[in-house]
């Protein structure tokens, strides 16, 4: 199909404000030409795909994310390590591991009558979860040879880093909030869960000790995430942990 010089100028538009903003309101005027003209959707698409990365189209947002694996836009350890000062691989193990049980707790998959205010966690109650996750992984690892090889988790480097490793968090000077060092596991989980922030999924309020997530990370999660394999395969081992925890403290009472 040929296209115009007139749609592809516009089109070079829309894609590089996409690219800047990583998300667009649909009610932009951009956006707008990618939902309204199938010609510029086609090439902006076509743009996207060339540099590894996906435009994902809702009913409310226009988002630009990368591919995976053979993207240039692609996050790797290197990246992480210099955008958002990760020491060690690690480091980069944990942090991962961080945002899939952040997301494992605010994911409302199907509740449609889920609120998204509702979604809100604090800092502390996050790090009581990352703890008792990690723990009823180690302990699984235990009693399973193959536990760690089979889901792909360096659980025992990051078991360490956390429980030994990380301290706990200090109150902040001022009286409000609490130490960030990303010496402390309140530090890391702030420091982990900053790539969602820059998307614009997430707001963090560490002195009003409060994630928030916003609309667009139930879009992402829905168009980019649900049904996929790995994703589907790690919610279940979070979840399946949080089961046992709960029937645990449901048998000593």
């Amino acid at each position: 199909m040929s296209y115009s010089s007139e749609e592809i100028k516009k089109a070079g538009e829309v894609f590089f404000h996409l690219f800047d903003k990583k998300i667009l309101p649909a009610g932009d005027v951009l956006a707008a030409e990618f939902y309204d003209n199938n010609a510029v959707s086609e090439i902006v698409k076509s743009f996207a795909e060339e540099g590894g990365l996906r435009v994902i189209p809702t009913r409310q947002n226009l988002h630009l994310v990368a591919q995976g694996e053979g993207s240039i836009f692609a996050t790797t350890y290197t990246k992480m390590k210099e955008e958002y000062k990760l020491d060690r691989k690690k480091h980069f193990y944990l942090a991962n591991i961080i945002i899939c049980i952040y997301l494992a707790e605010i994911d409302r998959e199907n509740n449609f009558s889920f609120r998204i205010e509702d979604g809100a966690i604090s800092y502390y109650k996050l790090e009581e979860i990352i703890s008792e996750t990690l723990e009823s992984w180690i302990k699984r690892n235990e009693q399973e040879a193959d536990f760690a090889r089979d889901f792909a988790i360096a659980i025992e480097e990051i078991h360490q880093l956390w429980s030994v490793e990380m301290s706990h968090s200090k109150e902040a000077k001022e009286g409000v909030g609490f130490s960030l060092s990303k010496g402390t596991r309140l530090g890391f989980i702030h420091e982990a869960l900053k790539p969602l922030e820059k998307e614009g999924l997430i707001i963090t309020l560490p002195r009003e000790n409060r994630i928030i997530p916003k609309e667009e990370l139930y879009e992402r999660l829905e168009k980019l995430y649900h049904g996929g394999d790995r994703y589907e395969e790690i919610m279940e081992l979070i979840k399946k942990s949080k089961g046992e925890r709960e029937n645990a403290e449901t048998d000593e009472n």
